[in-house]
């Protein structure tokens, strides 16, 4: 006998997005033993109010990335000034905005939930405003500086100090500068006394600065953030973070990127490699517990129900720190783990009642 269909979980995204979109929506048919049926629509159609008939009183909403959008309008490769500058935020922000508006105005009179609700998707573009609340839920977070001169930061060098200075609304690992005393290192360059971006998501290769002021000069003008170097937990004489899939109270998957114990990230995008599911089996239980405590306030601090979190492991082999959240995380290939399925099977038990 049929079951008879009373939701509909709507997925938000495009065909670019092979990362989420894509693998999440061939998935479906993990949907099929329950009430929900699955319709998907990209940005471009919203925007323009093609939406998909929806016959259901009740729809969940699942937004991915909008990467065609993106491209087009927010981050195109004529964009001007530096990359991660406020300007790609508050365009983010009024992008969600409308989104929200044209799904309201189209499906009025149906009950609306959302997996992440579109006033939430742009706040892990602001790493400051996102370390603030991470930090009030309890989590330990990397030691901030406001100050804007070459002279302080100088001086915070001089006493031992190893810094990132990382743009505030970029994403990727692009943009991050490392700082010590002797050891200068950016994924910028920098000529004729302008910082420049590169106008791509990969190839953001670090170049040695060292002792260069005038370029520090002109980067503290610039939408940043500067944070003390986590002293991280080496495993098999490699710097690493953790990667955790989070959905409300539970962590459905976590795994290891790693890279050299010199090397600036641990971002895949910047030469470090994501590691087998053996690699957690290799972490100190308790240290690995709270971790995943952490990433769990951490996706509450920010008021979503799904999301990564990167966190590092300290050397001390008991405090974790906080990194980032990634509201739309790439999901990990099929094979290594399905994570759609899991989310799935979360999204159906969470919205049983709706």
């Amino acid at each position: 006998m049929a079951i008879k269909k009373t939701k509909t979980l709507l997925v938000l995204g495009d065909e670019k997005d092979f990362d989420t979109y894509k693998k999440f929506i061939s998935q479906k048919r993990f949907f099929s033993k329950n009430a929900i049926t699955v319709k998907h629509i990209d940005y471009f159609s919203l925007l323009a109010n093609k939406f998909p008939p929806i016959t259901t009183n009740k729809i969940i909403i699942f937004p991915c990335f909008p990467f065609e959008y993106w491209d087009k309008y927010i981050e195109p490769k004529n964009y001007k000034g530096v990359y991660g500058n406020k300007s790609f935020y508050l365009k983010f922000i009024k992008f969600w905005q409308q989104i929200e508006k044209k799904i309201h105005e189209e499906y009025f009179g149906k009950k609306i939930a959302y997996i992440n609700h579109p006033k939430h998707l742009s706040k892990d573009r602001d790493k400051e405003f996102t370390k603030k609340l991470v930090a009030k839920s309890g989590v330990l977070v990397p030691q901030t500086f406001y100050c804007r001169s070459t002279k302080d930061i100088l001086k915070l060098m001089e006493k031992g100090y190893k810094l990132f200075i990382k743009v505030r609304y970029g994403s990727m690992g692009k943009g991050i500068t490392y700082l010590e005393k002797g050891r200068w290192l950016t994924n910028f360059r920098f000529r004729s006394k302008n910082i420049i971006s590169k106008k791509s998501d990969y190839g953001w290769k670090f170049v040695d600065i060292t002792d260069k002021a005038s370029f520090l000069r002109q980067l503290l003008k610039q939408d940043i953030i500067i944070e003390e170097a986590i002293n991280p937990l080496l495993i098999q004489g490699r710097k690493f973070d953790l990667r955790m899939y989070v959905y409300k109270n539970r962590v459905l998957y976590t795994y290891g990127r790693s890279n050299d114990a010199e090397a600036v990230t641990t971002n895949i995008s910047q030469g470090a490699k994501g590691e087998k599911a053996s690699f957690v089996s290799l972490l100190p239980k308790k240290q690995l517990d709270t971790a995943k405590k952490a990433a769990i306030k951490a996706i509450h601090a920010i008021g979503l129900k799904f999301g990564g979190v990167d966190i590092m492991l300290c050397a001390d082999k008991k405090n974790v720190m906080f990194i980032e959240i990634n509201t739309f995380p790439g999901f990990p290939k099929v094979k290594r783990f399905n994570l759609s399925k899991y989310l799935i099977k979360e999204i159906v038990k969470e919205y049983a009642w709706l």
